[in-house]
């Protein structure tokens, strides 16, 4: 058997429209990506797991 190989769509896609002025198109969702998922999970670490994490240390030291 022959393994077909899939066809890679490059990510970020440019167009030259008749005005001479560039396009630019995303192909993928940023979260099927490896540096979207990055992203995405130092936004969650900075808005919801270390300010809880400074909390409680405040707490912790006022007591």
């Amino acid at each position: 058997m022959k393994k077909t190989k899939k066809e890679k769509q490059p990510f970020v896609k440019t167009r030259v429209k008749r005005d001479n002025s560039i396009e630019v198109e995303i192909q993928k969702s940023p979260a099927k990506t490896l540096v979207g998922k990055i992203f995405l999970i130092l936004v969650i670490l900075g808005t919801v797991v270390i300010p809880v994490v400074a909390l409680i240390y405040l707490m912790i030291q006022n007591s």
